[in-house]
C-alpha cells in the first residue's frame, strides 16, 4: 500500500514540477521577446566563442573564390551566389564600379585544402558579405578607363568619349543630310543598370516624332496651305495654336530640356547639344502641314539643280518680289530636273524630297571600361566603320539577265562571276531564278535614305488570260492586243547607300489609261505515245526508198511478240489492209491515227476503245513483208509522219 502510494506522490510531484515551468515561462517570455540592443547584437557578432560556435557545420562546406583565390567559406553554394550578388549590390552603392572577377563556388576537398582554408570558418549572412565585400577591391580594374564602345551587328569600335561617337554618325550621314536636316541623338538607358544608349534621328526642324507628324498630315493635309511666308509664319502659328511660341525660343527650351536628361557618366562632353535624347519613333516625314518653306528649298539639294534654285531665289529677293513668289518658283526647280517641267508632275510632286536620313542597322552605343590600347581615335574609328568590305551575298538571276548584265548591276567584273560560280562558263549556263554567289560591298555603318520621287513613264496592264481546253498545255492565241498607258507616280525610295533597296507607291494618277492584251492559253494535256512494242529493234526508218515513201517504222521483233496501243482511243479497222497484211487502225480523236502492220493475230475488234498500253494484236509476218518484223505508222489529218520524234517525247 505504502509502495502504491509512493508512485502517486511522485506522478503529482511531476505534474506540480511541469504546472511551475510553464507558469514560469509565461513570466519571463514577454522580457526574453524584446529587440536586442546594438551592444547585445555586436557581444552576439563579435564574441569568437559565438561565432565558433556558428561555425560549426555539419556536411560540406563550399569555397567562395574570385580568380581562383578562396575569399570566403559559405554553409552551400545558394548561401555563397546571395552573399556574393549582395556584397556586389553594397559595393556599387556610390556608382557602378567595374570589377574583373570570374567568380567559382566549389565544395572543400578536406585534404588538398587544409591549408588553404586554415583559420577560415564557414560563414553566414553579414559575416560572409562583409568578408567578400573585403576583397572585391583587390579585383577593381586600376589600368581600365571609362570608354564607349559602339556596336552595328558584329562590328564594335571603342572611342573615348561620346562626343566621338556622334560626331563619327554625323559625318556618315552629312554625306547625304547635305541640308544638316537630321539629328544624330542618343535615347537614354531604359535601366539606370544598364548603360546602353540606342542611336537615333530627327528632324531639327520640327523635332516632332514622325507618328505624331504623321498624324498631323492626315488630319490637316492639305499643300496648298503649305506655302506661307516666313513673315506670316508665327502669325499662322498663333492662329492654330494658342499655346505657340516663337520658333527660336522654343528649340532652345526643348534642347536644354533634353540635354539635362541625358546621363554620360563621368565623361566629360565638351558639345553637350550634339549630345541629347531622342524620343522613340523618331522617324520624321516632312509632308503635309509640316512641310515649311524652308523644306522647299531644300529639296533640289539632292541634286544639281541647287545652285539654280538659290539663283532664282536670290534673284526674285532682289527684285523686290513676295517670299511665297520665291517658293513657288524654287518647287518648280526643283521638280524641273525630274520631270522636265511636266505640269502633272509639278503638281503632284510639291512634296518630293528627302523624308529621312539616317541609319539602316540599329546601333547601340555602351559604356564600359577597357584598357587604353582598345580605345582609337575618331578618325580611324570612321574609317573602320565606314570603309566598304566584300560581303558574301546571293544574286537571283531575273529575266533578260546576262553575265555582262548581272556584273554590271552589282559592279563586278564577269571573270568575278565566273570565279564565284565555277559552274558558270557562258551566259547559256545561267536561266531565270538560278542563285549565283556575288560579293557586295558593304559598311558595317549603312546611311539609310527614304526619297519621296514623282516620275511619269508609260505602263502596261497585266495580260488577261483566258483558259482554252480545246489547245494543248503551252499553246497559246492572242485574242486581244494591249496598248500601254500613261501615268504620274510618287513613290517613297529607300536607299542603302546609295543603293536602291525598296520602293513603295504612295500615289498613281492615270492620265491614259493602258489596255490589256488577252490571250487564249490551252489547258488540254499534250499527247502521250509510247513504243508499241518491248526491246525496240528499229531495221528501217521512216522516209524514201527505192523510189517511193516508207510510212512508217519497221521493228524486228520474233512473230507472236505483244503488240500495244501505242496511245488511248478507238479501234476503226482491225482486219485484212492489202500489203499492211493483218493491220489494227486506231483513232486518237484530234486528227491522229496510229497503224500496227504484219501481225499474225488480231485481239481487238472495230469500234472498241483501248487504252493506252492495251494489246491490240501479235506481231507476225503477214502482207508485203520479207521478215518478221512490226510496221508502226502515226498519221495526223491522214498524212504519215516520222514516228521517232512522237515516241520520244518530242513532238
Amino acid at each position: 500500500m505504502k509502495k502504491f502510494d509512493f508512485k502517486i506522490r511522485m506522478q503529482v510531484g511531476w505534474f506540480k514540477a511541469a504546472m511551475l515551468g510553464t507558469v514560469i515561462g509565461l513570466l519571463i517570455a514577454p522580457a526574453a521577446g524584446k529587440v536586442m540592443s546594438k551592444e547585445e547584437k555586436a557581444f552576439l557578432t563579435d564574441n569568437p566563442v559565438v561565432n565558433a560556435i556558428g561555425s560549426i557545420t555539419f556536411g560540406p562546406k563550399i569555397k567562395v573564390m574570385i580568380n581562383g583565390n578562396i575569399v570566403a567559406l559559405a554553409k552551400s553554394e545558394e548561401a555563397g551566389r546571395e552573399a556574393y550578388k549582395q556584397a556586389r549590390l553594397a559595393y556599387n552603392k556610390d556608382g557602378v564600379k567595374p570589377v574583373f572577377a570570374d567568380v567559382t563556388y566549389e565544395e572543400v576537398d578536406s585534404e588538398k585544402d587544409t591549408d588553404k582554408i586554415k583559420g577560415l570558418h564557414a560563414l553566414r549572412n553579414e559575416k560572409l558579405e562583409d568578408a567578400i565585400l573585403q576583397s572585391l577591391d583587390e579585383y577593381a580594374g586600376s589600368d581600365k578607363k571609362l570608354a564607349y564602345t559602339m556596336r552595328v551587328d558584329d562590328h564594335t569600335v571603342t572611342v573615348e568619349h561620346m562626343e566621338d561617337v556622334i560626331n563619327i554618325l554625323e559625318q556618315a550621314q552629312n554625306v547625304y543630310d547635305t541640308n544638316d536636316q537630321f539629328q544624330v541623338g542618343l535615347k537614354p538607358p531604359s535601366c539606370r543598370n544598364v548603360t546602353m544608349y540606342e542611336v537615333d534621328v530627327e528632324d531639327k526642324n520640327t523635332g516632332v516624332e514622325a507618328s505624331e507628324e504623321e498624324t498631323t498630315e492626315d488630319t490637316q493635309g492639305n499643300t496648298s496651305e503649305n506655302e506661307t511666308t516666313e513673315g506670316n509664319s508665327a502669325e499662322d502659328g498663333e492662329s492654330t495654336d494658342g499655346d505657340t511660341t516663337e520658333t527660336g525660343d522654343t528649340g532652345a527650351e526643348n534642347t536644354e530640356e533634353s540635354t539635362t536628361e541625358v546621363p554620360l557618366g563621368n565623361d566629360d562632353i565638351s558639345d553637350a547639344e550634339s549630345i541629347r535624347p531622342i524620343a522613340e519613333n523618331t522617324r520624321t516625314y516632312m509632308t503635309g502641314e509640316d512641310a515649311t518653306t524652308e523644306e522647299a528649298t531644300q529639296a533640289p539639294a539632292e541634286g544639281d539643280g541647287q545652285e539654280d534654285a538659290a539663283d532664282s531665289s536670290d534673284s526674285e529677293e532682289g527684285s523686290g518680289e513676295t517670299d511665297e513668289g520665291s517658293v513657288e518658283n524654287t518647287e518648280a526647280v526643283t521638280t524641273e530636273e525630274v520631270t522636265t517641267e511636266d505640269p502633272a508632275v509639278v503638281a503632284q510632286g510639291v512634296e518630293d524630297g528627302v523624308k529621312y536620313v539616317g541609319f539602316a542597322d540599329p546601333i547601340q552605343v555602351v559604356e564600359t571600361y577597357v584598357n587604353t590600347a582598345q580605345i582609337k581615335d575618331k578618325d580611324t574609328a570612321y574609317a573602320e566603320m565606314t570603309t566598304k568590305n566584300a560581303e558574301a551575298s546571293i544574286y537571283v538571276v531575273e529575266p533578260g539577265d546576262a553575265l555582262s548584265v548581272i556584273a554590271e548591276k552589282n559592279n563586278l567584273t564577269v571573270d568575278d562571276i565566273k570565279a564565284l560560280n565555277p559552274q558558270i562558263e557562258s551566259d547559256d549556263d545561267i536561266y531565270y531564278d538560278d542563285r549565283l554567289n556575288i560579293t557586295v560591298p558593304k559598311a558595317a555603318i549603312q546611311v539609310l535614305v527614304e526619297k519621296q520621287e514623282t516620275y511619269k513613264e508609260n505602263y502596261n496592264e497585266d495580260v488577261v488570260y483566258q483558259d482554252d481546253d480545246s489547245m494543248y498545255i503551252g499553246e497559246t492565241e492572242v485574242v486581244q492586243e494591249g496598248t500601254p498607258g500613261s501615268h504620274v507616280v510618287t513613290d517613297l525610295v529607300t536607299y542603302k547607300d546609295d543603293v536602291e533597296s525598296d520602293r513603295q507607291e504612295l500615289q498613281e494618277t492615270v492620265e491614259v489609261a493602258a489596255v490589256a492584251e488577252v490571250v487564249k492559253r490551252g489547258t488540254k494535256s499534250k499527247p502521250t505515245y509510247m513504243y508499241p512494242v518491248t526491246n525496240w529493234n528499229l531495221t528501217s526508218n521512216f522516209g524514201y526508198r527505192w523510189g517511193r515513201l516508207h510510212a512508217g517504222a519497221d521493228v524486228g521483233v520474233p512473230i507472236g511478240t505483244t503488240v500495244r496501243a501505242s496511245r488511248a482511243g478507238q479501234v476503226i479497222t482491225a482486219g485484212w489492209v492489202g500489203g499492211y497484211g493483218n493491220c489494227v487502225i486506231i483513232d486518237h480523236g484530234d486528227g491522229v491515227s496510229t497503224r500496227y502492220g504484219h501481225l499474225s493475230e488480231v485481239t481487238v475488234s472495230v469500234g472498241q476503245y483501248v487504252d493506252q498500253g492495251q494489246q491490240v494484236a501479235l506481231s507476225g509476218n503477214t502482207g508485203r513483208s520479207t521478215g518478221p518484223h512490226l510496221h508502226f505508222e502515226i498519221r495526223i489529218n491522214g498524212e504519215a509522219v516520222d514516228p521517232l520524234p512522237y515516241l520520244a517525247g518530242q513532238q
